[in-house]
């Protein structure tokens, strides 16, 4: 069977392939590549790719830098000031700005393990990708939207992904994966059963309800929405500093707090999700706006890895 035709569309803002560009795919449903060498990215963030949701590269020829954001245009202008090496960036988004936070979330988780696979990934990507949460037939779609980017990138160039290098290296070993526990957690992508086993590891006794938190990208502070069931329970909450390599601790006996729809009770639930809890703790200080409260105290253990 033929491969399907397709049409693409390149816009070129300076007139040539040295400045902004911007590419869309009729197979591509609604998604939008925008890439730009570093002295452009100037020009790039003056583009309305900057005003959505979308992931990032930070490019160099055999290296690559994965991040997110809600704020694109912020977040670039800090690494033009803060790395060095990268040469060239790319923005993936969508054109009717359709992405969610899991949607990039996983997009990035993707691109973060395919990059650290066949070693390419920027030893300094420190804040590295949220566990994905998406179902499985979202899961299909976002699969389909990352094939076509990476096809698009290979188009203009950009083969950081590739690992045509190492296929062609390969013995008849079978693969391993050899990255630690460690590694995982550094790089933000490791589940919540990792976290445990590898706090387990290192002998720090945890309760059997535990809620499982990292710090994501361009945040000062951490996210979780754990069952209100769990305040009834003797509670462990793990956060993930990825920042400073850290996993933090929290021990909550059971009855410690109650839950409520407002703050004036403890603590305060999702108006959308009532059998949820919204928290949001402090990566500095571990205080919790909503409920008022200072979650030092709760400080079982900081295991470094």
């Amino acid at each position: 069977m033929n491969a399907q035709a397709k049409t693409i569309n390149l816009l070129l803002y300076s007139g040539n392939l040295n400045g902004v560009i911007s590419i869309e795919d009729s197979s591509w449903n609604s998604g939008e590549l925008y890439s730009a060498p570093r002295e452009s990215v100037s020009d790039l963030l003056k583009t309305d790719a900057c005003n959505k949701y979308g992931v990032y590269l930070l490019l160099s020829q055999d290296m690559v830098y994965v991040g997110q954001s809600f704020d694109l245009s912020k977040r670039l202008n800090q690494h033009l000031n803060g790395k060095a090496w990268w040469e060239s960036a790319v923005i993936l988004t969508t054109k009717d700005d359709s992405l969610t936070h899991s949607d990039i979330d996983y997009l990035e988780n993707i691109l973060i393990d395919k990059a650290f696979s066949i070693k390419r990934l920027d030893c300094d990507n420190k804040k590295k990708g949220n566990p994905p949460k998406v179902d499985k037939f979202r899961k299909v779609v976002l699969e389909q939207y990352l094939e076509e980017a990476l096809f698009l990138m290979q188009l203009i160039g950009i083969n950081v992904f590739s690992d045509t290098v190492q296929k062609n290296q390969k013995t008849v070993k079978p693969h391993i994966d050899v990255m630690s526990v460690s590694d995982k957690l550094s790089l933000g992508i490791s589940s919540k059963s990792e976290a445990v086993a590898f706090l387990k590891e290192q002998r720090v006794i945890l309760q059997s309800t535990v809620t499982y938190a990292t710090l994501k990208p361009d945040k000062d502070f951490f996210w979780l929405n754990p069952k209100t069931s769990y305040v009834t329970k003797d509670w462990n909450i793990v956060l993930n500093d990825t920042e400073n390599s850290e996993l933090i601790v929290l021990y909550i006996p059971s009855d410690t707090f109650i839950v409520s729809s407002d703050n004036k009770k403890g603590l305060v639930t999702r108006s959308d999700k009532p059998s949820l809890i919204e928290m949001r703790i402090s990566k500095n200080t571990l205080y919790e706006k909503k409920s008022d409260t200072d979650f030092s105290k709760y400080v079982q253990t900081r295991i470094k890895y």
